[in-house]
């Protein structure tokens, strides 16, 4: 069995105006996105040569940009999405993980006035990875509900994707402890919230809810959301609770490093006859059949790979 590539070690990223080898991208320790985690990003991923919903993630992007008070970082709209067609045809895939990264930027001086910072845009590709392994993807995952609480939407906006990440960091060292691999935070008031980098659904008699606050505004869940709307299955935003986890017909994770991703057991619970549900499967199917269709699809040019 050939042992998985060291993450990073593949793919072209771009930084400063420059594209380099994934492996030799550096950040500036002085720049605030790495002292303070004062950036955002989205990621988005290509499947057969062709972004999946890149307009959508450019859309979040942008609206992540003003909620930061983010200038363009002397990057348009256009010309972002040119860097990440042009990091993936740099690197030659047709299956990619491409991730686009705003930060704050190095002050002008150590007092850290950030008004002074000048913004910075990174993008890289890499090959495709997923959340969960191949093998949890067809059997299901376990998750724990973990004691760590998220961090309050009033401190810090779950809508924009960021890498303030040390709740989600203590929870999945309780889901070690406990001998899983990934954890559900609730919020202060003990309703789900979301995973690390992953949004979850609920199927409780027929309707599947996803938290409607605490989380991102997944683009993987968006398209659950619309792919439900076609199956005649009700799906919401709504609040859900640790017990109502446990006592769902099915669970499932969605997130653009993986799309639908089947539950198998909450803590010590198995969610149905613990094994991935029919909607689950379904919806999972329709998912990738998506891919197929222009109305989602974005070419990847890779004439851009020498230009």
């Amino acid at each position: 069995m050939t042992e998985p590539s060291a993450y990073g070690s593949a793919g072209v990223g771009f930084i400063d105006g420059e594209y380099s080898p994934m492996a030799e991208l550096r950040l500036p320790v002085t720049d605030m996105g790495f002292q303070l985690s004062d950036m955002c990003y989205d990621a988005v991923h290509v499947r057969n040569g062709a972004f999946f919903r890149l307009e959508d993630h450019l859309d979040r992007w942008e609206r992540s940009l003003a909620a930061r008070r983010y200038d363009t970082l002397g990057h348009g709209r256009d010309a972002v999405a040119e860097v990440l067609h042009r990091c993936v045809a740099r690197a030659g895939l047709r299956d990619a993980m491409v991730t686009f990264i705003a930060t704050r930027g190095t002050p002008a001086s150590g007092h850290k006035d950030l008004r002074s910072c000048k913004n910075r845009l990174i993008a890289w590709a890499l090959p495709y990875y997923g959340i969960v392994p191949d093998e949890e993807l067809e059997r299901g995952c376990d998750i724990i509900v973990a004691q760590t609480i998220r961090i309050p939407s009033e401190a810090v906006d779950p809508t924009v994707k960021n890498f303030g990440r040390l709740d989600f960091v203590r929870a999945v060292f309780e889901a070690y402890d406990r001998d899983a691999r990934y954890a559900v935070l609730l919020d202060r008031d003990g309703l789900v919230a979301e995973g690390r980098g992953w949004n979850i659904f609920a199927l409780t008699g027929g309707v599947l809810v996803s938290p409607d606050a605490g989380a991102l505004e997944g683009i993987t869940r968006k398209t659950v959301y619309e792919l439900s709307e076609r199956l005649n299955i009700e799906a919401r935003a709504g609040r859900i609770t640790a017990t109502d986890l446990r006592a769902a017909d099915e669970v499932f994770l969605t997130s653009t490093a993986g799309g639908i991703m089947p539950v198998r057991r909450v803590d010590d619970t198995a969610i149905g006859n613990g094994e991935p549900g029919p909607v689950t499967l379904r919806l999972k199917d329709m998912y990738w059949d998506l891919h197929d269709d222009p109305a989602y699809a974005t070419p990847v040019n890779y004439d851009l790979a020498e230009a």
